[in-house]
């Protein structure tokens, strides 16, 4: 036998899928059309091209779909004149539903840090739009009907509080139960029981711990949240730190732009890869959101594992070990194979 060529495909001509239905682009078999033997000593393996299926953007499940994101109250002193045309006020109940379908056009944020900065102007926005003119935010004493967010310098969010009115026209904040969860604010311990996660920091405005009046919770107790349904409740009786923003939320795309794959195959002799042993036959860098067709400009081979080649396992996988999860398309994988003659 000379040098040959050997294309491997993750579903191909000779029905390997039949036998091996469990065939992905990111790990398949292949039994060959007919074993190859390889007579005499000094052969190698190659890899020639290869091509691979896109890989899909993967970001958060809340992001595109029906569930909530946030829920704000708030009311607005509104402006007019009665019959005898004085002035008189009354308090307009505004409200704000971010769901998840409604960031999908911000869903380029590349940290949580930016996302919340989108979802916060969001509500600033729309509480801006909804006002009309000599309508106030406030009640004459300066106590505010609304609720504000601010950024640390840390990039943390915070939720302030301060003179808030939580007795009579009530402010509400409330997270979608998903995010909170995905966010580390609360923890579910069992079946519908819930705590504070480590995200989510409480902060009093003075050393007297107020009554948060305003979230009642189990026999119409006073509680400082509370999870309701699909919402994490909070109090505007104290403020709240949402931290670590970046380190929870997942960018749009799970990948970055370009990152190393490793190429297993059988054919080729194992070898130590870091702490363990493996058929690595190549190293490639890749592109995650395009479909990849690699062709190396130096063929790097490796002994022949064995005389006789029947059945072919590929695999794509990070360098972590992890199997890459591809999309549409399909694997392909050109082997080269040659002699080297040996002295």
């Amino acid at each position: 036998m000379g040098a040959q060529f050997l294309v491997l495909r993750d579903v191909d001509e000779h029905a390997s899928t039949r036998e091996f239905p469990q065939n992905r682009g990111h790990h398949f078999r292949n039994r060959l059309s007919k074993p190859i033997r390889f007579v005499g000593r000094g052969w190698h393996v190659g890899m020639v091209s290869l091509s691979l299926p896109t890989i899909p953007v993967v970001g958060e499940d809340f992001v595109g779909n029906q569930e909530p994101l946030l829920y704000i109250r708030w009311y607005e002193r509104v402006y007019a004149k009665d019959d005898q045309g004085d002035d008189v006020w009354w308090h307009q109940r505004r409200e704000l539903t971010v769901k998840g379908q409604d960031m999908k056009d911000s869903w380029t944020s590349s940290t949580g840090v930016q996302f919340f900065h989108q979802l916060v102007y969001r509500y600033e926005q729309d509480r801006a739009r909804q006002t009309q003119s000599k309508n106030k935010w406030a009640e004459s004493d300066g106590l505010k009907l609304y609720p504000t967010f601010e950024w640390t310098v840390q990039g943390d969010l915070l939720l302030n509080t301060v003179h808030v009115d939580y007795k009579s026209q009530v402010a509400r904040v409330s997270w979608g139960k998903s995010l909170a969860l995905k966010m580390g604010w609360i923890e579910q311990v069992s079946t519908g029981q819930y705590r504070l996660g480590p995200n989510l920091l409480q902060e009093f405005h003075s050393d007297t711990i107020p009554t948060p009046t305003d979230v009642p919770g189990a026999n119409n107790k006073p509680t400082f949240w509370k999870v309701d349904g699909t919402y994490l409740v909070l109090s505007v009786t104290c403020n709240w730190r949402f931290v670590n923003l970046n380190d929870k939320f997942r960018p749009s795309a799970e990948f970055p732009s370009t990152c190393p794959l490793h190429v297993y195959c059988n054919v080729g002799t194992s070898s130590m890869v870091g702490n363990r042993i493996t058929d690595l036959l190549r190293e490639i860098k890749y592109h995650p959101q395009n479909t990849t067709h690699f062709e190396p400009r130096h063929i790097q081979y490796v002994p022949v594992h064995n005389e006789v080649v029947e059945i072919v396992e590929t695999q794509m996988a990070e360098t972590n070990g992890d199997v890459v999860q591809f999309g549409e398309g399909h694997t392909i994988l050109t082997l080269h194979f040659k002699r080297e003659v040996v002295v």
